[in-house]
């Protein structure tokens, strides 16, 4: 028998890892010291160019149908961290890693591939076969299939703003026990780069492209797993209420999921006022007002979204 119709035999019966190991296998080789991805907020919400400041949904929209898809991307953000930003891997190996597939009969290729394809139309990869391997490249995040660059982080360019998806997202499980929705709602949470912020369900569906219904599944579900807490509320001023004040509920991440927030929020202490300390009832868990608060708004009529516009 020679030494490779030996290895063969092996491999043939051999257990191949599972879903955990083979994520651990590939974010150890992303050799990310800080351990964690940047991906730029244009993923969730990007902007039209012109004089006038337009938002729109950005790819992430396209996606919600797709959540396997999603996993796959996310994953190869998290490995390509320098060079030309490709991955050359076997198809058994994403299968694992997605979940997909835990084939080692040559069916694992076709069960990734259609994720695959999703995302090279939707332009945010480039794929190559390199004999059984497949070379996956990250292109912008933007769905543009610019190639990619390293965001610098200034606030000054949107295309540059970008949040950081910590590696313990895999680690706690989240990626198989999350939903899409609550995958969703969780990278736009974290987009906005707030210690605090409002879910508007109306302005969200314009501004992301997730209706109200998928929205409130994904806050339900992050509450639940105890990533997402309900921490205070802010009273604002609207038209549409017959004493023209309104009150809506302040969302924020958990350790050591709230590490995207913004200068300012940084130096105000969470109350997004610059340069101020934090009053001791922003600290508490849950601040009490004189009034009680309102359930969340699934169907308030139009809410005032001025003051919401993300990416402070």
């Amino acid at each position: 028998m020679t030494r490779r119709s030996a290895l063969r035999a092996t491999s043939a019966n051999e257990v191949p890892l599972t879903q955990a190991e083979t994520i651990e296998w590939l974010l150890d080789r992303s050799q990310r010291t800080n351990r964690t991805v940047p991906i730029r907020r244009a993923f969730v919400q990007d902007t039209e160019d012109g004089p006038i400041l337009r938002q729109k949904p950005g790819p992430l929209c396209q996606l919600m149908r797709h959540e396997r898809a999603l996993d796959l991307l996310l994953l190869v953000y998290a490995v390509t961290s320098g060079g030309d930003f490709s991955v050359t891997e076997r198809a058994e190996t994403w299968g694992r890693a997605s979940g997909l597939s835990f084939a080692i009969d040559g069916s694992a290729s076709a069960t990734v591939s259609r994720q695959w394809r999703k995302l090279d139309d939707l332009r945010l990869i480039q794929r190559s076969f390199e004999g059984r391997f497949l070379r996956v490249t990250k292109l912008l995040e933007d769905g543009t299939g610019v190639p990619y660059t390293r965001p610098t982080g200034s606030e000054t360019t949107r295309k540059d703003v970008y949040f950081q998806l910590p590696f313990q997202y895999w680690e706690d499980g989240f990626h198989d026990r999350l939903k899409m929705p609550a995958k969703a709602v969780m990278l736009i949470g974290m987009s906005l780069r707030k210690a605090k912020f409002p879910i508007v369900p109306e302005a969200y569906e314009r501004w992301y492209g997730m209706s109200q219904a998928t929205l409130r599944r994904g806050v339900d579900q992050l509450i639940k797993e105890q990533m997402l807490d309900e921490v205070d509320e802010e009273h604002f001023i609207t038209g549409e209420t017959p004493t023209g004040r309104g009150t809506r509920t302040l969302y924020a991440f958990r350790p050591p999921y709230h590490l995207n927030v913004n200068k300012t929020d940084r130096e105000s202490g969470g109350n997004g006022k610059s340069g101020e300390e934090p009053s001791a009832a922003s600290l508490s868990a849950k601040t009490v007002f004189s009034q009680p608060a309102p359930a969340f708004p699934w169907t308030v009529p139009s809410v005032s979204t001025d003051d919401l516009r993300p990416g402070g």
